[in-house]
């Protein structure tokens, strides 16, 4: 077997934008998915306690990859976002995706300790993921403010895009300093963005719009791929304008599946893009 044929494949919500906890599962089942992610709001715990996802989940053989997504700011008190933390715990989630916009990197240490309690009980590892307009930019940067968090369930998402907006390469994930990858998010873009490379709205446009296939651009997957082990699982998410709409669902998560497997492929053959 290929070492990369053990990797294990998520439905990122960000590639399936529009569609509730209970499509977003039918949907990932349907195309192959192993795994996927839930996109959810703060919740007030249903009425079931999450039972019927749990067995939704359950029924179509799929594992809870992530669940997104608590986004640290400076006017919202940390206890706003333990019903998520809890919510991915009892949903059965490995990652909570965290994102950061405190101006101080003590205060998103802080928050991190904090989150990672709540999760702990439920083995549940806090992600940070990193972006050039966020306040925490780099690869760099979240290995600093992991590392100095402390806590064995604190990781950080790699996004295949972020990394390369942030002018670092795969090699720096595993350079001395790194700090623990928890898992990757996959997908494809030019090697420029679509304005200037400086200026944060043009990068969060991109990012949130106008995202590519994997394999279809000029992002290292393959290097990317090679760099970390074979075991570690991989999100696919093309968030995308005019691909977010339920009737483009099942046909968008497929086209994500299929060009995944072609970049693993090509990354067990020793092919760089």
């Amino acid at each position: 077997m290929s070492p990369q044929a053990d990797r294990v494949l998520s439905l990122s919500p960000g590639t399936i934008l529009g569609l509730g906890a209970e499509q977003a599962i039918a949907t990932a089942a349907e195309v192959g998915f192993a795994a996927l992610g839930l996109r959810l709001d703060v919740p007030a715990e249903p009425a079931d306690g999450w039972s019927r996802l749990c067995q939704l989940l359950e029924d179509q053989g799929l594992r809870l990859l992530d669940v997104e997504v608590v986004r640290l700011r400076p006017d919202v008190p940390v206890a706003h976002h333990r019903p998520l933390a809890e919510a991915a715990g009892r949903l059965g989630a490995t990652f909570l995706l965290v994102v950061s916009e405190h101006s101080e990197p003590a205060r998103t240490v802080s928050d991190l300790r904090i989150l990672a309690g709540w999760t702990a009980p439920y083995d549940v590892t806090v992600a940070l993921e990193f972006m050039r307009f966020t306040s925490v930019p780099t690869f760099r940067a979240a290995s600093r403010i992991v590392q100095d968090a402390g806590a064995d369930n604190v990781g950080i998402v790699v996004d295949a895009l972020h990394l390369h907006r942030g002018g670092e390469r795969p090699a720096d994930l595993v350079a001395p300093g790194a700090g623990p990858v928890a898992y990757l998010q996959l997908c494809d873009a030019p090697a420029d963005p679509p304005g200037d490379p400086d200026d944060p709205s043009v990068l969060a446009e991109e990012a949130r719009h106008h995202r590519w296939f994997p394999g279809t651009g000029d992002l290292p997957l393959t290097e990317l791929l090679r760099t970390l082990p074979a075991g570690m699982p991989c999100s696919i998410e093309v968030q995308a304008d005019g691909w977010a709409g339920a009737e483009d669902a099942v046909r968008r998560a497929r086209q994500a599946l299929t060009s995944a497997h072609a970049v693993l492929a090509a990354a067990d053959q020793g092919e760089l893009s």
